[in-house]
């Protein structure tokens, strides 16, 4: 069998090489999974070479279960004139990342990802990271 996934993760095919059907389709709901992380986020960097402010947010699981991927975090509150330039997508008017390469985050581990900010504000860019598992 073959098993694809979507970019975001949200749906799951199985192909059956012997049939050449599918097999099984899964979706994976969304769930707001902030209350079993932590979140911690490092100072933002100005790039002068990409007119950037660069950082790297990391999460734990700090529940006793596993998070099932894709794990996103979604950049609700952001500074007025502030922009998510590395963003996946939107979801409900906000950018949010997908954490790379994460199939499980078990309890304990932690992951990280880098964001991107342009800033036309010159002011300092915040934000509240709002945490979701599953496809958005």
């Amino acid at each position: 069998s073959l098993t694809m996934v979507t970019a975001t993760g949200s749906n799951v095919f199985t192909f059956d090489l012997n049939t050449l059907m599918f097999s099984s389709a899964t979706i994976v709901p969304p769930t707001n999974v902030s209350t079993q992380v932590s979140i911690t986020t490092t100072g933002l960097a100005y790039s002068r070479s990409t007119q950037t402010f660069n950082g790297t947010l990391t999460i734990k699981n700090i529940s006793k279960s596993s998070i099932p991927a894709p794990i996103q975090v979604i950049f609700t509150a952001v500074t007025p004139g502030a922009t998510v330039v590395n963003e996946t997508s939107m979801f409900e008017g906000n950018a949010f990342i997908t954490f790379p390469l994460i199939t499980n985050l078990a309890p304990g581990q932690t992951a990280s990802a880098t964001m991107q900010f342009t800033n036309s504000s010159n002011t300092a860019i915040t934000f509240v990271p709002v945490v979701y598992s599953g496809g958005l």
